[in-house]
């Protein structure tokens, strides 16, 4: 733990708002994780209830089969196809809830970019603010090369450290951005048979 505690130190001040980074990019991983987990439970209910004997199914059915399951994303889509007018305002409608659910799905991931981006940076800065620092710690003091190469071997901790934490960040990000994507086509498919069974209900 102390040396821990002395790689900590040695790497600057960067190593606060990195080790910032480091905690927000694992609270965001996970809890985008946890949200993704309940959202594919979601879909896998919303696809089944659309699909199912899909050619016989009248539209006051669906909406029937879509109120029994309680789920904040559903009852939003229940109460835009009871609103829904004609099949052009029901499709207008079902654009805004998948405007909506990619909104909230991708909550976070802005911050993750971020942090892939600027924790390099950061520890890059830290690695050159502490090479300034061991060059002027020997004063011009040629007959001193074990402090200069003590001192950047430290000062590169700032380095390693934002890379990592870039790495973890960029993991994450990674991941969640392949989620979206196939979540955001899942719904658009159920969103289709939906459409489907308004088309058929209303003879349009």
């Amino acid at each position: 733990m102390e040396h821990i505690i002395h790689l900590f130190n040695a790497g600057g001040l960067v190593m606060y708002p990195l080790l910032i980074f480091l905690i927000a990019s694992w609270t965001i991983g996970i809890e985008r994780i946890r949200l993704y987990r309940q959202f594919s439970q979601t879909l896998s209910q919303l696809k089944t209830v659309t699909e199912y004997d899909q050619e016989n199914k009248a539209w006051s059915a669906l909406l029937n089969q879509l109120e029994s399951l309680d789920n904040n994303i559903v009852g939003h889509l229940v109460m835009s196809m009871k609103a829904a007018r004609n099949y052009l305002n029901l499709t207008n409608r079902l654009e805004d809830t998948v405007t909506i659910v990619d909104m909230d799905l991708k909550r976070g991931l802005n911050w993750l970019s971020m942090m892939v981006t600027m924790a390099p940076l950061l520890g890059l800065l830290g690695t050159v603010v502490g090479m300034i620092r061991s060059f002027a710690a020997v004063g011009g003091d040629i007959g001193a090369p074990t402090v200069i190469t003590g001192g950047v071997s430290e000062a590169l901790i700032a380095t390693v450290t934002g890379l990592t934490v870039a790495i973890i960040a960029l993991f994450f990000h990674s991941y969640c951005a392949y989620k979206v994507n196939t979540f955001i086509a899942r719904l658009e498919q159920s969103f289709g048979n939906i459409l489907d069974v308004y088309n058929r209900s209303h003879s349009l």
